[in-house]
């Protein structure tokens, strides 16, 4: 009696029952890109047959750490982390591993899967955009105050190597922190920078949200847009296009973005559980979207 040759593929292992939801983490709905961006990930994956339960973490660590274990929130097939806080170590000790994409910069060097924008050039192509438009005394407002921010800490580098690469000094006194990436701490730093009585011809702001507030101290001063200070933000949140003058921005691509962020995540899911997957690390692209807030 022959015996059977033994399988050296992959053997048969239980899968879990799939429940037709994904988690997703986001820090703060009330910032105006996140929820956009919450927006657009629910409707794309709906159109592919799934359903999002979003959980907010404020970006507070333990939040943080209660998502990347399932705590508090109904069985799912996956999560796409947007983290602020949470660390490779953290991530290795879940308690019920399972398909996860981290969305952002925070953990920049780990075993799981990234998907993200590079801050860093996004925020050297802002400032360029202003150095072309003939801008030599920079400001930048959106260094944040209160905790390490990883996208602001880049795009404030990446203002610095631009200013650098064209010769051009930073002036500390044309750097405004901010403690919240909110439109009153935008006009708050802006009144500052005013105050120091420092002159600048062009302002670039950390994100959109601050950018508004930043307009609204300009506007109240009596500085013109563009005509005194050329300013430019970054995300190219929706009110940019309906503030005045209308916000030139540094515009990620959201739908790659989430696109490939639920392309990375379904392709865990239909993993064999016993498959050495592969890590991936996905960079999207950007663009400057042009509007009269720098038009000269």
């Amino acid at each position: 009696m022959r015996t059977a040759a033994p399988d050296r593929g992959l053997t048969p292992a239980p899968r879990r029952r799939r429940t037709g939801v994904i988690a997703f983490a986001v820090p703060d709905l009330e910032e105006p890109y996140f929820a956009e961006l919450t927006a657009l990930l629910v409707r794309r994956a709906e159109s592919r047959g799934l359903s999002v339960v979003i959980q907010q973490t404020e970006g507070v660590h333990e939040r943080e750490v209660d998502v990347a274990n399932g705590v508090g929130a109904p069985a799912t097939d996956g999560l796409i982390h947007i983290p602020r806080s949470l660390t490779v170590a953290d991530l290795t000790r879940r308690r019920a591993p399972g398909p996860l994409v981290l969305l952002g910069e925070h953990i920049e060097a780990s075993p799981f899967a990234h998907v993200t924008i590079d801050n860093r050039a996004a925020a050297m192509a802002a400032t360029e955009h202003l150095l072309g438009r003939g801008c030599r005394r920079l400001a930048f407002v959106g260094p944040h105050t209160q905790e390490a921010s990883d996208a602001t800490n880049r795009r404030y580098a990446g203002f610095r190597d631009a200013l650098a690469a064209h010769g051009v000094p930073v002036e500390e006194s044309l750097i405004g922190p901010v403690a919240a990436f909110a439109p009153a701490e935008g006009l708050r730093a802006t009144r500052a920078i005013l105050d120091s009585g420092v002159p600048f011809d062009g302002l670039v702001a950390t994100n959109d949200s601050v950018a508004l507030g930043v307009l609204s101290a300009l506007h109240a001063a009596g500085v013109s847009v563009p005509g005194d200070v050329a300013v430019i933000g970054m995300d190219d949140v929706i009110a940019a296009r309906y503030s005045v003058p209308a916000l030139t921005s540094v515009a990620p691509d959201k739908a790659q973005l989430v696109e490939r962020a639920l392309d990375v995540l379904e392709r865990q899911l239909d993993a064999h559980p016993a498959a050495d997957q592969p890590v991936e690390q996905v960079t999207i692209g950007f663009h400057v979207v042009e509007r009269e807030s720098t038009r000269r």
